[in-house]
């Protein structure tokens, strides 16, 4: 009888202790860190670019959002190049994103030409 009523229970429990489908590599922190102290901002992007590496490097899949995360970071440096070719991973890993990286990159690129046309 009381075999039936602890099964459930460490049924239940043991549910809890699912894995995670993907690996964040202390993503949550970092970006919390960066937000409190911009001045962690650049171990935040060197933490996402070691990261990725390894995901890419052990044929993982990265996490969603985390290519459009370090593209973001890139893009606040001054660095368009390096934010399209990561917002077009981002794109590529995950189709759900298309519509929205395919406007980042859009309007990185209008940037680009308008610059290029002002120094004409």
């Amino acid at each position: 009888m009381r075999f039936l009523l602890i099964l459930p229970v460490a049924l239940a429990l043991g549910g809890c202790a699912a894995p995670t489908l993907y690996q964040w590599g202390g993503y949550d922190q970092a970006l919390y860190a960066s937000y409190k102290d911009p001045t962690k901002t650049e171990a935040l992007q060197l933490k996402l670019e070691t990261h990725i590496a390894a995901m890419e490097t052990s044929k993982q899949k990265v996490a969603p959002g985390l290519y459009a995360e370090l593209g973001t970071l890139y893009l606040q440096a001054g660095s368009p190049e390096k934010a399209v070719g990561l917002y077009s991973k981002e794109r590529n890993a995950w189709p759900e994103s298309s519509g929205l990286m395919t406007a980042m990159i859009q309007n990185i690129e209008r940037r680009q030409q308008s610059k290029k046309e002002a120094q004409k």
